[in-house]
């Protein structure tokens, strides 16, 4: 070839011939941003966009309907602010959420792009039931995560009128997330969740372990199997202790990214 070109080299090893490619550049390689594997692939060019530490969870959330800023935050209780913002920007740039504004103030909704990536994080839960899920380790196991989960499958249509407040209690937790209270008013969508003492009248306590509320909400083990062994304890108003099993849909679900029962 010529002096621009490659340099083909034949060498005699043994009774065998090497052939030696040496390759010159004609200038420096294109550098690409951090986040790329600089690469045509399909698969990568995707992995750019939702392979990002947090995206897959991100995603969910917003497929699970928890759409402003801090409902995102309290779901994953270890994403920095920063980080959820910069994720949320990237992913508004990359066309799979959108940035809405309404009287309740900024909202994130996905795009008909975001919206076909439901069955693959979906999958991504299957795949991790069927291959991956073992026994929890403790740093797996936080009260904050389970709080906005349930959250989710809270019926406010049939709690009695008005506000019912119910306490929960993780006894052996820290006791700084130990005491959890959700708070819903009959007929309004939106429920509470609170860290602090809200200082209303507790209607109900909850009280049981958090492995036990964990197993209830992945459908390892059905609520009313948890009441029935007493490892999960009601105290409070008797009526609602007694229908406390159809205050939540908690019905065993194909879906991790919503729908009734989803996880």
């Amino acid at each position: 070839m010529g002096a621009e070109g490659n340099r083909v080299r034949i060498a005699a090893v043994g009774y065998k011939y090497e052939i030696r490619t040496a390759f010159h550049p004609k200038g420096p390689m294109t550098s690409c941003p951090p986040r790329s594997y600089g690469s045509f692939c399909p698969v990568a060019q995707a992995s750019e966009v939702v392979a990002q530490r947090w995206v897959p969870l991100i995603l969910r959330e917003i497929m699970v309907g928890y759409h402003r800023f801090n409902e995102i935050r309290h779901a994953l209780p270890l994403i920095s602010p920063s980080v959820l913002s910069q994720r949320l920007k990237s992913l508004e740039e990359d066309g799979v959420i959108r940035r809405q504004n309404d009287a309740a103030g900024v909202a994130y909704h996905l795009t008909a792009a975001g919206e076909e990536l439901r069955p693959i994080v979906d999958a991504l839960g299957h795949w991790a039931r069927k291959w991956i899920t073992r026994d929890y380790r403790s740093y797996e196991l936080d009260p904050g995560v389970l709080m906005w989960s349930l959250r989710r499958h809270v019926v406010p249509a049939r709690f009695p009128p008005g506000r019912t407040v119910l306490h929960f209690q993780f006894p052996g937790e820290a006791r700084s997330r130990r005491y959890w209270w959700l708070v819903v008013e009959h007929g309004e969508e939106d429920v509470d969740v609170c860290l602090t003492d809200p200082g209303f009248p507790v209607t109900l306590t909850v009280a049981a372990p958090l492995r036990v509320l964990v197993d209830v909400l992945m459908g390892d083990t059905k609520l009313a199997d948890a009441l029935r062994q007493g490892h999960l304890v009601l105290e409070g108003e008797r009526e609602l202790a007694r229908r406390f099993e159809t205050l939540f849909e908690l019905g065993a679900s194909e879906s991790f990214t919503g729908g009734p029962g989803g996880v």
